[in-house]
C-alpha cells in the first residue's frame, strides 16, 4: 500500500492506493473552500486496473434536498430559517423561497413548495419561482404519468385533486395512496366514523368507482390490475376492481406471483412464517420468514426472519437456497447480488452474496444506494460524539469490497446525469457538498 498526500486550496486529501481502488479522506486545513470551488482534479491510478478520481465541486448552505431537474443545479433547505433555496452548480443563488417539501412536476417546470402548520399551505409555482396558485393542506403529491397534483386539506379527512395551472377539478375522500390499478385511476384511504380504514379508487375521469375495508397501506393490486387484495385483522380479501368480493383468505397480503395465479401471506410477527397460496385458497408450500420481494428472475423468494435477524432465499418450490446474516435490504444493479445489513451495538456494515449465498464483500455502513453507472456501493456509518452529536462518514466502494472514498457527511444523492454525488454536512449551521465523481479504465 501507497499512502500519498496532497494539498489543494485549503483541502487535504489523504490517498491510500489498495490494489484497484482507493480510500481518500478529507479533512479541512487553515481555510474553508471558497464558494463556488474552481473546479479541482487529483486522480489517482491505481497499479492493476482502474483509475478512480474525487473532486470537491462546491458547498452550499442549507441541508441538501434534491437536485434540480435537467441537472441544473441542487436544492438545499435550511431549517432555522425555512427556507429553501435552488443554487446553479457554479454557486449561483436562482431562488430563495419560504417552505419545505420542495418537489417538481414530471416535465421539470413546475414545482410545489409547502409551508408548515399552522400555516399549513402548498405553494403552486413555475421552476423559475412565479407562484401560480396556492391551497389550504400539505403532502402535496405530482400524479405520476398525468399533470396534475393531489394535496391532502388540513382536517387530513379530504384531498384536492388539481391541474398544473392551479385549477381545482375534484374533492376527493381520504388522502392519496399513491396506488392504482390502471393508468388511469388513483387510490385514496380515509378513517370510518368507527375508526376503520377504507380505500376509494377513483377513475381521473369518471369519478370514484369503488370502496374497500382494509388496513392503512395493505393495498396490493393484482398484476392484471383488474382486482386487488387487501388486509384486515388477520385476513386477506380479494375484489375486483368494482368493489364485488372474490375471495377470503387467512393471513396478510405480502406479494403475488407475477401471473396473478398465487399470493403470498403471511401471519403474525410471531408466526415468522409466509405460505403461498393459490386462488382457490390451496397452500402450496411455506418458508421461514416473512416475504420481502421476488428475485429478480421471479424464480424465488427473499424472506426476513426477525426471530433470528437473518435472509433468507428460497425457489418458489420451498427449496432453501440461501441463508445470510442480517436484513435484506436490495439486489444489485446486475440482479445477480443481494445486499445485507447488520447491525449490532459494535458494528455496522453492509454485505454483498450472490443469490446462492456466497459472501462477495464487505462494506463500512449501512447501504444507502448503488451508483449502477460506475458500480459503486453508497454506505453510510455514524457514531455519536461525546458532545451528543451525530458524526456521519459516507464511504464509496467497488462491488468487489474495494474503497475508494470517504467523505464527511451524510449520503444525500446522485445527480440525473450520474456524474455528482452530494452529502449533507454533520457540522452546524449544516451545508450540501457536491463531489464530482469519475471511474474508468
Amino acid at each position: 500500500m501507497r499512502v500519498r498526500w496532497f494539498h489543494v486550496t485549503g483541502l487535504f486529501l489523504l490517498i491510500a492506493v489498495v490494489q484497484s481502488g482507493m480510500h481518500a479522506s478529507f479533512g479541512t486545513g487553515t481555510d474553508r473552500f471558497a464558494r463556488p470551488l474552481p473546479l479541482l482534479a487529483q486522480t489517482v491510478t491505481a497499479e492493476s486496473l482502474s483509475t478512480f478520481s474525487i473532486e470537491p465541486v462546491g458547498s452550499f448552505p442549507g441541508d441538501f434536498r434534491r437536485f434540480v431537474p435537467n441537472d441544473q443545479g441542487v436544492a438545499t433547505y435550511e431549517a432555522d430559517d425555512n427556507l429553501t433555496r435552488l443554487f446553479s452548480f457554479d454557486g449561483t443563488e436562482l431562488l430563495s423561497l419560504s417552505g419545505n417539501s420542495l418537489q417538481f412536476a414530471p416535465n421539470g417546470q413546475i414545482m410545489t413548495l409547502e409551508l408548515a402548520p399552522p400555516l399549513a399551505t402548498v405553494r403552486l409555482m413555475t421552476s423559475e419561482g412565479t407562484e401560480i396558485a396556492s391551497f389550504p393542506g400539505r403532502w402535496a403529491r405530482f400524479v405520476p404519468d398525468t399533470e396534475l397534483l393531489i394535496i391532502r386539506n388540513p382536517d387530513d379527512l379530504r384531498s384536492q385533486l388539481v391541474n398544473l395551472a392551479g385549477e381545482e377539478l375534484a374533492v376527493l375522500e381520504g388522502r392519496y395512496l399513491g396506488e392504482a390499478l390502471g393508468p388511469r385511476d388513483i387510490v385514496t384511504v380515509s378513517r370510518t366514523a368507527n375508526g376503520d380504514y377504507l380505500y376509494h379508487l377513483y377513475d381521473l375521469e369518471a369519478g370514484e368507482i369503488a370502496s374497500f375495508p382494509g388496513d392503512i397501506e395493505s393495498w396490493t393490486a393484482m398484476p392484471d390490475h383488474q382486482s386487488v387484495l387487501v388486509s384486515e385483522a388477520g385476513q386477506t380479501r380479494w375484489f375486483d376492481r368494482n368493489g364485488v368480493e372474490l375471495a377470503t383468505f387467512p393471513g396478510s397480503i405480502a406479494g403475488t406471483l407475477p401471473d396473478g395465479q398465487a399470493i403470498f401471506l403471511v401471519g403474525s410477527l410471531r408466526e415468522n412464517s409466509t405460505r403461498l397460496v393459490s386462488l382457490d385458497g390451496e397452500e402450496m408450500v411455506s418458508y421461514t420468514g416473512r416475504f420481502v420481494t421476488l428475485t429478480p428472475n421471479h424464480q424465488g423468494i427473499v424472506t426476513n426472519s426477525l426471530k433470528d435477524s437473518k435472509t433468507r432465499i428460497y425457489a418458489l418450490d420451498g427449496t432453501e437456497i440461501a441463508v445470510m446474516p442480517g436484513e435484506f435490504r436490495e439486489f444489485s444493479p446486475n440482479g445477480e447480488g443481494v445486499i445485507v445489513n447488520v447491525y449490532s451495538d459494535d458494528d455496522q456494515r453492509t454485505d454483498l452474496y450472490t443469490l446462492e449465498g456466497g459472501e462477495i464483500a464487505t462494506f463500512a455502513g449501512a447501504f444507502r444506494a448503488f451508483w449502477p453507472e460506475l458500480d459503486i456501493d453508497i454506505t453510510a456509518s455514524s457514531q455519536r460524539l461525546e458532545t451528543g452529536e451525530l458524526f456521519v462518514q459516507t464511504h464509496l466502494y467497488n462491488l468487489d469490497g474495494e474503497a475508494l472514498a470517504t467523505v464527511e457527511g451524510d449520503f444525500g444523492g446522485i445527480s440525473p446525469t450520474q456524474e455528482r454525488l452530494a452529502v449533507s454536512s454533520n457540522v452546524s449551521p449544516r451545508t450540501t457538498e457536491l463531489y464530482r465523481i469519475r471511474m474508468g479504465e
